[in-house]
């Protein structure tokens, strides 16, 4: 427990030294675009390939099924459940969307992969990347279809964006690697070895940079964000730990679990507001809900993780 909860406090401590950089324009601004960029292209996706290179295990093909379904079935329940609770809260229609898209969606990416690299080593990281699976291709589907709620528009799901990433590009890599247990030359294996090693800092140096770029009194002006945040970081987190200590579930010896129990405890996507900008929706509001979620992450994550 005491190992989880420093080892997420290190990674919230080094999104608060991105923020500082950013508010002090020692790091500016126009330059979060290009990290952003090294992150998704080259970090992440070295992050994933390098911990598939590993022998074979039948164990870990069963927490890969696992943890598909799993994470499956736990985006449609969030999905099926923030669409009743909206109604039943009377959010604004033209909220609607982004208010249950960011309940479903987490912070996988640049928040979820350093964190259980950091807590569960490659392992952790294996079964991420599995899991993330499932978010990627709801995010520009069934996503899609949330962010654009109660707006006029007929946008097309297009397969190209749900399969072709540069993550999911990894990901058959890595798992390519890993069930024909081809042998990799040591020199790429360190080389793909220090490319991932800039995945945790960097990932929450650019988290706090972004959330630098934001107007803070602008931020905490909405109402609705602060309501989507308390069932979004307090709420679904409590609940699955209870669900857990009520099933005799040890998260901490079971990835899959594990993986669960951090997709709903991680805030919001960034993708809230960029999906939200790129249809021309609920920007400012879906901008808001990733701002607050953040910052309540610095508390409730290290806080939750301790009771896991």
């Amino acid at each position: 427990m005491k190992v989880v909860f420093i080892n997420v406090l290190i990674l919230f401590i080094l999104m608060f030294i991105g923020y500082i950089l950013g508010k002090r324009g020692t790091i500016a601004h126009s330059s979060i675009n290009d990290l952003t960029n090294l992150l998704i292209d080259v970090s992440i996706p070295a992050t994933i390939i390098v911990s598939m290179i590993r022998p074979y295990s039948s164990e870990l093909m069963k927490d890969t099924v696992r943890v598909l379904v799993i994470i499956l079935i736990y985006h449609l329940g969030i999905a099926a459940a923030s669409y009743l609770l909206t109604k039943i809260l009377k959010v604004d229609d033209k909220k609607r969307g982004a208010w249950i898209f960011a309940m479903v969606f987490s912070n996988n990416g640049f928040i979820g992969y350093p964190l259980m690299y950091a807590i569960y080593g490659q392992e952790g990281l294996f079964i991420m990347a599995m899991g993330n699976i499932v978010q990627n291709v709801l995010i520009f589907s069934l996503g899609v279809k949330m962010i654009t709620m109660n707006y006029e528009l007929d946008e097309k799901i297009r397969l190209k964006n749900i399969l072709l990433t540069r993550q999911n590009l990894a990901i058959v890599i890595g798992m390519t690697l890993f069930i024909s247990q081809i042998p990799v030359p040591g020199a790429i294996v360190s080389l793909l070895t220090y490319l991932g090693n800039l995945t945790a800092p960097l990932s929450m140096i650019v988290v706090g940079l972004s959330l630098s770029r934001y107007n803070v009194k602008n931020m905490f002006t909405d109402s609705e964000a602060y309501r989507m945040t308390i069932f979004r970081m307090v709420i679904i987190p409590m609940i699955i730990l209870i669900g857990f200590k009520l099933g005799g579930v040890s998260a901490n010896k079971d990835l899959p679990f594990a993986i669960l129990f951090y997709t709903a405890a991680l805030p919001s996507p960034a993708l809230t507001s960029i999906m939200a900008e790129r249809y021309n929706t609920s920007a400012e509001f879906s901008s808001r809900c990733v701002f607050i979620t953040t910052i309540a992450s610095v508390v409730t994550v290290p806080l939750f993780a301790g009771l896991l």
